[in-house]
């Protein structure tokens, strides 16, 4: 990946010492340099807060240290980050958007979680803002929402290629049991499950949302061993109480974090699976280098939320210099649509038409990992982007 340095050693002091809300502020004004305004919905408070909202915003804030100063159309430009609080909620959303319009005039959004983006999108599709949101159900992008894009890693896209992998490598599996949280993005991780299981003959016997905030699970381990599931795909807690249960088959997630794993366990987690791009196993060593000047910043775990972050950034700027303008919406979107661009995980582009009639999802490599000990991952099997969007049309067709 082409990486976007700052222009002096100075600039990059300025920008490493910003504290506050908008990563930039402080600084003083580069002469000839224009700021283009990123607002930022993101959940800052409570459990999503700490899983995915704070480690996100020092991605986020981190990409665009890293990116600096770049070029669109022969002029020079440099991101101002503004983030908002939107709870992970409908609600928080739209006030976030509201507010990063009315206050900030931003000049491109992005919102974390399927309920806050969903419920903003016809407000930026009104104001004429691109929208990129993640954590989204592909039924919530559409051809009458144009403007709206996910360019971070889906569950849609990247848990097909895990059940096509485990259709050939573990034909023993015939029964699976899902367990999600209660919310918009909980249902579209087992959407995805629930499409990809039934397209290889494998039967969903258990379907379980877990409401936030929700600490007594042992009710949800029950119901779902109750059911003799083959493989279980869900959060590490319930598998520790099936485990305790008697549980034998395989456990599986889309969404790992090592905290889970301390949690109940290394032992616990032995062989469990997960997909979804992560950053480990050496598959992209700059994205590794990147995740370990992260964690020696902050202090905390470079997780997939801030892993996807970053290249969201990486991403949305490439194609703004591909298109050579920064104001030209439909232009950006013509772009966005048919172009391919940098990230940290190689050449990304949008697609995914089979989902939802316009694509507009970015289209990552799908890798399969296994836990082997204690923060050691084995690589068991990488789809191409190529492979992966083959997989999608046969899935969702």
């Amino acid at each position: 990946m082409k990486r976007w340095l700052s222009v002096t050693a100075i600039v990059v002091l300025c920008l490493a010492l910003v504290v506050g809300i908008a990563c930039g502020g402080g600084k003083k004004e580069e002469v000839g340099v224009k700021e283009l305004k990123m607002g930022i919905g993101i959940p800052l408070s409570g459990i999503f807060g700490a899983a995915v909202g704070v480690p996100a915003k020092y991605a986020f804030q981190l990409a665009a240290e890293d990116i600096g100063v770049f070029t669109v159309g022969g002029e020079q430009y440099r991101w101002k980050l503004i983030f908002e609080e939107n709870y992970f909620t409908s609600a928080g959303g739209v006030a976030s958007a509201t507010k990063l319009i009315a206050d900030y005039n931003v000049h491109f959004m992005h919102q974390v979680g399927a309920d806050a983006g969903s419920a903003v999108e016809p407000i930026t599709s009104k104001k004429g803002i691109i929208l990129d949101m993640s954590g989204g159900n592909p039924k919530q992008l559409g051809p009458d929402k144009p403007l709206l894009f996910q360019t971070a890693a889906t569950w849609a896209i990247n848990i097909p290629p895990f059940f096509d992998w485990l259709s050939k490598e573990h034909p023993e599996v015939k029964r699976v049991a899902l367990v999600s949280t209660d919310d918009a993005t909980g249902r579209a991780e087992n959407d995805a499950c629930i499409a990809a299981a039934e397209h290889y003959g494998l039967e969903i016997v258990a379907e379980e949302y877990i409401p936030p905030g929700m600490v007594e699970l042992m009710p949800v381990a029950t119901k779902v061993m109750a059911r003799d599931p083959d493989l279980y795909v869900g959060p590490v807690t319930v598998y520790q109480l099936m485990r305790e249960m008697g549980y034998k088959g395989l456990g599986a997630y889309y969404y790992w974090l090592e905290t889970y794993a301390e949690q109940v366990g290394w032992d616990t987690v032995q062989g469990y699976l997960f997909c979804m791009p992560h950053p480990f196993g050496g598959l992209w060593p700059e994205a590794e280098a990147l995740g370990a000047e992260f964690e020696e910043r902050h202090g905390v775990e470079f997780m997939p939320a801030p892993f996807w972050a970053l290249n969201v950034m990486y991403v949305i700027t490439d194609a703004l210099r591909q298109a050579g303008i920064v104001d030209d919406i439909d232009k950006i979107v013509e772009t966005l649509e048919t172009g391919t661009f940098d990230s940290l995980v190689g050449p990304l582009r949008y697609g995914g038409e089979a989902l939802n009639g316009i694509g507009h999802m970015g289209i990552w490599p799908s890798p399969i990992y296994e836990v082997i000990g204690k923060e050691e991952y084995r690589v068991l099997a990488v789809y191409t982007p190529e492979e992966t969007e083959a997989i999608l049309d046969e899935v969702y067709k």
